[in-house]
């Protein structure tokens, strides 16, 4: 996945705080970046529909990071957040920066010893140089395993440039389905999330760190396309240029982060089509799209799965 992957889609860990290919928890203790005025982008995202026989199953594809010219919320997800006895999320405690701390020094930290020595003096250098750039120091990440270095990288990379999780779909709905009583439940815990990160071994969490690195001067303009296709409903180019190329170049984290978690939660996701009431799934686009999406299992096992137009 990561270097063509996001040179066709901006990093693995843009693509994770973004699609939902895995990390969703909060990146605590680092500022936002002032904002800019905005020029609003209208779109539609993609969204499926399964009538069954008793009740009706709504599927969105979410973005988590956004920035705040994407107009994302219309009719449609508003009339089935409206109509939804249950809201299920990929996990419900999407900001809580304590526990994401906490789970950050269980699963992210080395205890020796530090992290630059377990990386080559020209990676040592350019992370110098992108925490410099970003405002933060090499010294207060010493602890941190690469892959936990990466992701709270490319998430203040983002940050910078205006992408936030507080513009995400996910927080977004997760708020409006607390505030009008909806049931809501997730398919996963932050720690599930995090421990699934941690398992990442040595060589692909430096590897990892290194592309970050790489994609670091230009991973927001890539990011930026991906926002766009994603707004404006084009899942064919984020199955090519995210789900395809993750699965070709890296098929093991392709197994572990995107297919495995798809197939765990499928048995939920086909008794919400088959029970009664109107429930409304909302996980990462890549979740839902591509070869071992979501829709594909749905298909496969019978079910009609339109597109809400």
């Amino acid at each position: 996945m990561l270097k063509d992957m996001m040179n066709r889609a901006a990093g693995i860990a843009l693509g994770l705080a973004a699609l939902g290919a895995a990390f969703m928890t909060p990146v605590p203790s680092f500022a936002q970046a002032a904002p800019a005025p905005v020029v609003k982008e209208v779109g539609h995202p993609a969204m499926w529909v399964v009538h069954g026989q008793q009740g009706t199953l709504y599927l969105l594809g979410s973005f988590h990071l956004l920035p705040p010219s994407a107009d994302w919320e219309d009719s449609r997800i508003d009339t089935a957040l409206s109509q939804a006895d249950h809201v299920w999320f990929e996990l419900t405690s999407f900001d809580d920066t304590a526990v994401a701390q906490q789970l950050f020094a269980k699963y992210g930290i080395y205890a020796s010893p530090e992290l630059s020595s377990h990386l080559d003096a020209d990676t040592n250098k350019a992370l110098g140089e992108a925490l410099a750039k970003h405002g933060m120091s090499l010294d207060a990440l010493q602890q941190l395993k690469p892959w936990a270095v990466a992701i709270v990288l490319a998430q203040k990379e983002l940050a910078d440039d205006g992408f936030s999780g507080g513009q995400g779909v996910d927080l977004t709905l997760f708020h409006k389905a607390l505030a009008a009583k909806k049931d809501v439940e997730g398919f996963e815990t932050m720690e599930m999330q995090i421990a699934l990160l941690a398992h990442i071994d040595a060589n692909d969490g430096a590897g990892l760190l290194k592309q970050t690195l790489g994609d670091e001067k230009d991973g927001p303009a890539k990011m930026a396309e991906m926002a766009h296709h994603w707004l404006h409903g084009d899942d064919q180019a984020l199955v090519k240029d995210v789900v395809l190329d993750m699965k070709t170049d890296y098929p093991d984290l392709y197994q572990h982060i995107l297919v495995d978690r798809n197939v765990s939660w499928q048995p939920r996701i086909e008794a919400m089509a088959r029970a009664k009431g109107t429930t409304l799934v909302v996980v990462g686009a890549g979740h839902l799209i591509g070869p071992d999406g979501v829709i594909a299992h749905l298909k496969a096992d019978g079910f009609k799965v339109e597109p809400v137009r």
